[in-house]
């Protein structure tokens, strides 16, 4: 179970729901008639946007809808970003290009300049790759840098100054390759901390697995107590450092947690309230994301709000929350498909959207914004519509801000700052020579924005009442309507303390499942699993031979492995003729086991699966007590011999 502050809570599964039905002086709205009228302020909102764009946007927004109607074009530019640039071998680059060429060609959607300087530019460097590929890689920077900014002093000191003179606060990023080791979590932690202390940088977002590379949540408390003490040092920066404006005045810094994959979620929450319910954090504002496209962000919130609620009452800051849809998909579909798990997300995008519109809905309740700021991110011109109008029925302006990407589709977001009356960019930034750490969030904005039902698929080039906004609106129209049937628990529910299994013979084999420990049921068990074994003394081991349990003169003791200091239990060793027993007995029955039918023997087999998985806790206490095996190790070892004997 999860401890927030005061409140000791399960965040998924026993929500604190009390929030809802707190009493607000302005009814709730009539949220068909609201959609209706977000739908008459998109279009205003994109017909403004139209007019806006430059020449410049106006002939990218035209390639990236050719893109659109290009599948192996923007398969090939998939590739090209995943595949060929991770490298820092010249050489092993050109190869990979000339590889990928050749695979999916040359992308139509580009200018014929562009086709034939990338088609000649690959053929060189296979040659001179020493020449031709930082030059290709030079060229991939510059095409990128309005998505993902310069991490050098100058650029980023002049961009921050742009951004500045056009009021537009800035959410910095720093990307990275997964943090691996604890030596580059320090380099990615001081990364932040350098930032924090930059008088021109306001707002910093983090990832907990950039600042602790050993999550393990086999070993939560542990992991908690270490991202928990990296919050402190971050909040203490962000506390002793001013942010100063254009204008010279000065703010607080600001962190926000960014969320990850599901497996962070708890931790994520669990580590944000328990630092600002220190005493030392009760007045610093901070921030965290939740994600609509997961059915637990809802009861998340619910969490969240409640336990702000009360922090503000006691005479404390508000948090902020920043709602997003979500952006690790393809990860947890690969991961549940691998783990045999249910899909963490919703299987549905409608299902994402109305979810989305329900936490927008939830939190702008006048007593619910003024506890917890919320951060409206989203490029979809109909949920910025929506959050608006919801804004102003409710009054709460000062409370919720809109936000989106930098670089992408700027016109608009010029038109909705000007309506919003301001905007926060959420800007990505990675040094020259990390430029390669960047290629995956590349990949992930291209198969995220380019996505058949994503409002962006359809933005470039978008015009009122076109097919393609006349899909988007049944899309936005769709998602209303499901507001208050889309499912609010988890799609993942297993729980080992609850389990009967009892395994068939069946014709298609499928291996079981690995214990999910982001789930606190799972958690609970395996806490019960150390708590009973830690110093568990087993009795004497006997042998057994023929049926029988024996003992025998000769004895053994047995060592906790991580505990050497003293014997953990003892055994009993075969005597010549105990050993002489075990053989006869086995070649006696060997005529009985040798007319036992296959069928027979699958039964045998299956009854033996069925005991492993009902046994699995004491296999895996068994396993840590006389092997030292670390946790996930030794489930997983329980499921193998699950499937060996299934299979």
């Amino acid at each position: 179970m999860s401890t927030f502050g005061n409140i000791t809570q399960d965040p998924v599964l026993n929500p604190v729901v009390t929030v809802a039905n707190s009493e607000n002086r302005i009814d709730a709205p009539n949220v068909n008639q609201l959609a209706q009228e977000a739908i008459e302020l998109a279009a205003e909102l994109l017909e403004s946007a139209n007019q806006e764009q430059n020449a410049a946007e106006r002939a990218q927004g035209a390639q990236m809808a050719r893109m659109m109607d290009d599948p192996e074009g923007k398969a090939m530019t998939m590739a090209l970003s995943d595949q060929a640039f991770r490298s820092h071998n010249s050489k092993r680059v050109a190869n990979q290009l000339k590889f990928i060429l050749e695979t999916y060609g040359v992308p139509k959607y580009m200018s014929w300049w562009e086709r034939l300087a990338l088609k000649y530019g690959v053929a060189t460097a296979q040659f001179v790759p020493q020449l031709v590929i930082p030059l290709i890689i030079a060229k991939l920077r510059q095409e990128t840098n309005q998505v993902i900014l310069p991490g050098e002093e100058t650029p980023l000191k002049n961009y921050i100054s742009k951004r500045s003179k056009t009021n537009t606060r800035l959410n910095l990023n720093q990307l990275g390759e997964a943090v691996l080791g604890e030596a580059e979590a320090a380099k990615r932690f001081t990364a932040y901390l350098e930032l924090l202390r930059r008088p021109d940088v306001e707002y910093v977002s983090v990832k907990i697995s950039s600042i602790f590379s050993q999550i393990n949540l086999a070993a939560y408390d542990y992991s908690l107590e270490q991202i928990k003490e990296r919050l402190r040092e971050l909040y203490t920066v962000a506390q002793t450092n001013s942010f100063v404006k254009a204008d010279g005045t000065t703010a607080p810094k600001f962190v926000n947690l960014d969320m990850e994959e599901y497996r962070d979620l708890s931790l994520t929450m669990d580590a944000f309230m328990q630092v600002l319910s220190e005493e030392a954090f009760v007045n610093h504002k901070a921030g965290i994301v939740l994600q609509a496209y997961l059915p637990d962000s809802y009861n998340a919130q619910q969490v969240l709000t409640e336990w702000s609620m009360q922090r503000v009452e006691q005479g404390g800051q508000g948090i902020k929350i920043r709602i997003v849809k979500g952006a690790n998909l393809a990860m947890e579909q690969v991961e549940a498909s691998l783990m045999h798990w249910e899909q963490a997300p919703y299987y549905t995008k409608s299902d994402v959207d109305a979810n989305y519109k329900r936490m927008l809905l939830f939190a702008m309740k006048p007593d619910h914004a003024k506890a917890v700021q919320i951060g409206v991110a989203s490029h979809n011109l109909f949920d910025i519509a929506f959050a608006l109008k919801l804004r102003e029925h409710y009054q709460v302006n000062d409370y919720v801000e809109l936000e989106m990407l930098e670089g992408m589709a700027n016109h608009q977001a010029r038109v909705v700052q000007d309506v919003a009356d301001g905007l926060l960019l959420y800007a990505p930034i990675v040094k020259h020579q990390d430029f390669h750490s960047a290629i995956a969030y590349l990949v992930r904005r291209l198969d995220e924005n380019t996505a058949e039902e994503n409002f962006l698929h359809d933005l470039f080039g978008l015009e009122v009442n076109s097919p393609a906004w006349e899909k988007q609106k049944g899309l936005f129209l769709e998602a209303v309507g499901k507001i208050d049937s889309v499912a609010k628990v988890p799609n993942r529910k297993q729980d080992r303390s609850n389990e009967n299994v009892e395994f068939t013979v069946v014709e298609d084999f499928k291996t079981v499942s690995d214990t999910d420990f982001s789930l606190p049921a799972n958690r609970a068990w395996l806490d019960s699993i150390v708590a009973k074994w830690k110093d568990f003394k087993p009795e004497e081991v006997p042998l057994q031979i023929a049926g029988d349990f024996l003992q025998s003169d000769r004895k053994a003791q047995g060592y906790d492995p991580s505990r050497t200091e003293a014997p953990a239990y003892s055994y009993n060793l075969a005597t010549r003729t105990q050993i002489d027993k075990a053989v006869a007995t086995a070649k006696a029955t060997q005529a009985n086991w040798a007319g036992t039918s296959v069928d027979q023997r699958k039964q045998l087999l299956i009854q033996c699966a069925t005991q492993l998985e009902n046994n699995r806790a004491d296999l895996i206490g068994a396993a840590i007590l006389d092997g030292a095996k670390a946790i996930p190790q030794a489930d997983v070892e329980v499921s193998e011999a699950i499937d060996f004997a299934n299979y």
